[in-house]
């Protein structure tokens, strides 16, 4: 043994998602990864982007969030329900994401922060219903 501490798996997922977040995501404004670990330890990363073949203006915030597709929505393509073992996002989910989650039958998310003028009670509010833990890493 080296004596070196390793991450635990949602703090490597977490780390991992921030990662994504700083090296993949073009808007300028809010950089959002997401990391998912599945059931048998192999890992799928999603970043806030442009769908594709699209272009988007970045500079322009009302038209960007129109067109922007979420971290949490690009990961989640690449998984089946009832395969993710670790969910964790560097922001937290919006309604149209948790209903994503939900469907995917992930029961805890893990996310790194709330947006300053972001009301989070409505998505609390519907992770309860849906029996998925939302936890602050």
């Amino acid at each position: 043994m080296n004596g070196r501490k390793r991450l635990s798996w949602e703090e490597t997922a977490m780390n991992l998602a921030f990662k994504i977040a700083e090296y993949r995501s073009e808007d300028l404004h809010t950089q959002v990864g997401c990391c998912i670990i599945k059931k048998d330890n192999s890992i799928i990363l999603g970043y806030n982007g442009a769908p594709s073949g699209q272009e988007i203006d970045w500079e322009n915030r009302e038209e960007k969030r129109k067109r922007v597709r979420h971290a949490e929505a690009n990961a989640l393509d690449n998984v089946k329900a009832g395969e993710v073992k670790i969910f964790c996002v560097t922001h937290f989910p919006c309604l149209q994401c948790i209903n994503a989650i939900a469907n995917k039958l992930v029961n805890k998310v893990y996310y790194g922060m709330i947006l300053p003028n972001y009301d989070p009670d409505e998505v609390f509010k519907i992770a309860k219903e849906y029996k998925i833990d939302m936890i602050q890493a």
